[in-house]
């Protein structure tokens, strides 16, 4: 009965839901019940299971999950989430219930009653342990990537040009480039869509594009869902952060097999990738990227344009022009073809005179047989262009007035 009726794909079906599956503006506890469904069905193991079940949870609960640490077994990980989703969410109802009593409160001033205090010559030290940004701001900040000190975005507390702009008088050139506006509006990085391809398989994903990394990363978590193909390094790598110190993880000692990255219509390319663990971004595209490939980058609008000369030889597919056709109103007339010296005995079969007139009848023509009073066939006529009629019809006349 199971192999008459039962659907012999269920796995395969399984783990292509469980890829596409994401929490979305649900509840962690609806997304744990569709996600433990499909997984019983896919026979992975613990390891997999965690990284894609951390690929498909909101972007709050990510953050979240990411400072505390991820637990190393999935019911671990489940519980924890559901722990940080239900208090995330109780903060939320707080801070609205919090919002609209201010509102409807009457003691505040009116607008025009309100005094300006003054600005301070430097925005306060954000110390945690002294609780000198409210609970509800300090939230509010760590959920948008602002800066804990003085609340603008694109970079951290450490690199703030408003705190080393109090410490010195100019900032050093490292802070302006961490400061500069990478992409559109929308997003205050610079990423790419991109698909990975490997032995049949196919993933599509979203690089960070960082001038400021040594190399090109993908995140183990990635690696471990997937199951991409890896390799271990010729010698360990040795990766410092920005502020000099190592990797929490040590040197990086394993790398993928060399993978197909296609990046928009047409720009393919294959890169081997070092696994570390970066939980915001799957994938980085570093420095020597960018300088093999010296794109041109629009800041104002996030884009790029693969113009190099490197990229044209290598990375863009080739455009195959397209021979003019028979119809074709724009085909330039060739008058004096010169034939190959192969074909030289057969010039009279390409030259024109000798189609002015038809050729004489032999006893070997194939006659075509007319029965008297049968029926002309009637056959549908498949419609043709402007452009297409008019040089039908100068053919046709043409061959009518050699007596054709």
């Amino acid at each position: 009965m199971a192999a008459m009726f039962d659907d012999p794909l269920r796995a395969s079906t399984a783990e292509n839901t469980l890829r596409s599956l994401r929490q979305g503006r649900r509840s962690v506890e609806a997304y744990i019940t569709d996600f433990r469904r499909f997984a019983c069905e896919t026979g992975w193991n613990d390891v997999a299971l965690i990284g894609q079940f951390r690929l498909g949870l909101s972007e709050a609960l990510k953050d979240e999950i990411a400072r505390v640490g991820i637990p190393s077994s999935l019911e671990s990980l489940v519980q924890l989430s559901i722990q940080i989703d239900r208090r995330l969410r109780e903060r939320a109802r707080e801070r609205s219930a919090s919002y609209s009593s201010m509102l409807r409160s009457p003691s505040a001033p009116p607008p025009g009653n309100q005094v300006a205090l003054p600005a301070p010559e430097e925005p306060m030290q954000v110390n945690m342990a002294q609780g000198r940004l409210p609970p509800e701001e300090l939230h509010r900040r760590r959920m948008h990537n602002l800066c804990l000190y003085c609340g603008r975005p694109n970079h951290t507390a450490r690199y703030c040009p408003e705190k080393n702009r109090g410490r010195a008088g100019n900032p050093n050139s490292l802070l302006r480039l961490l400061h500069l506006s990478t992409s559109s509006c929308c997003s205050p990085l610079l990423t790419l869509p991109l698909v990975l391809q490997w032995g049949g398989r196919m993933l599509l994903q979203t690089a960070m594009v960082d001038s400021g990394a040594s190399g090109n990363f993908l995140d183990k978590a990635v690696i471990d869902a997937f199951c991409i193909p890896v390799a271990n390094k010729p010698f360990p790598l040795h990766i410092q952060v920005v502020d000099g110190s190592s990797l929490p993880s040590g040197p990086v000692t394993t790398e993928t097999e060399p993978l197909q990255v296609t990046i928009g219509p047409g720009h393919k390319e294959t890169l081997r990738f070092d696994i570390v663990t970066t939980p915001l971004f799957p994938i980085i595209l570093g420095l020597p990227w960018l300088r093999q490939h010296d794109p041109q980058v629009s800041w104002s609008s996030g884009t790029f344009t693969f113009s190099s000369s490197y990229c044209i030889q290598n990375c863009l597919q080739k455009h195959h022009h397209v021979l003019n056709t028979v119809l074709d109103i724009h085909m330039t007339p060739q008058y004096h073809t010169v034939l190959p010296n192969e074909y030289s005995s057969f010039a009279d079969v390409f030259d024109e005179k000798g189609v002015e007139s038809l050729p004489p009848r032999r006893p070997y023509d194939c006659p075509i047989e007319l029965i008297p009073g049968a029926p002309i066939p009637y056959g549908r006529l498949y419609p043709l262009s402007e452009p297409e009629l008019k040089v039908l019809k100068g053919y046709i006349q043409e061959n009518l007035d050699k007596g054709f």
